[in-house]
């Protein structure tokens, strides 16, 4: 059997090196399947000032198990990011995250199809504050998702696919003071 790779995509991962970033988004993907058993999953989407071809700003986003364990990596991602401990028994409210600032560490890495995609390596509290561009679309981004579960449920029956929410409100400019994050 022969098989060609059809593939015409054209899409550029975000870039390599240290970015300011703005948290855009945040997704509650629902119930995943995993190693471990089904777990709730998420993902937190930031865009750079770095801009595509088309004029639009580069977005990466990064996925999680939702939980603030104190060894969760989403836990340790938080307390990278605003530069303490998410501390037990501590509520985190993921709308506060949209707008919020930080410095991301990029790096790029050839998935299973052999194409390249941008992956944040490191978070750390901001040294410079951006705006949201306005051009992230966030139904688009939910709509890609979805279509994504449908074929990898089509693939493999066994797996419930979950429409994915929003877990805040649109993205708007960061209005918190220089030394603080909103979470």
């Amino acid at each position: 059997m022969k098989i060609t790779n059809s593939s015409t995509s054209t899409f550029a991962p975000c870039p390599e090196g240290i970015h300011s970033a703005v948290c855009v988004d945040c997704i509650d993907l629902g119930m995943k399947e995993t190693q471990y058993g089904p777990k709730r999953k998420m993902r937190i989407t930031f865009e750079i000032q770095d801009k595509m071809e088309n004029g639009k700003p580069f977005s990466v986003s990064r996925s999680f198990t939702a939980s603030l364990h104190a060894k969760a990596t989403l836990s340790n991602f938080l307390s990278k990011w605003r530069g303490r401990p998410v501390g037990e028994g501590e509520e985190i409210d993921f709308d506060k995250l949209i707008g919020a600032c930080a410095t991301l560490v990029v790096s790029h890495m050839v998935g299973e199809t052999g194409k390249s995609f941008a992956c944040i390596d490191a978070v750390s509290k901001p040294t410079k504050r951006i705006a949201a561009s306005g051009a992230y679309d966030p139904a688009a981004a939910r709509k890609r998702i979805e279509e994504y579960a449908s074929k990898d449920a089509a693939a493999t029956p066994q797996k419930a696919a979950q429409a994915p929410q929003r877990t805040s409100a649109p993205a708007q400019a960061s209005t918190v003071e220089e030394d603080t994050l909103p979470f």
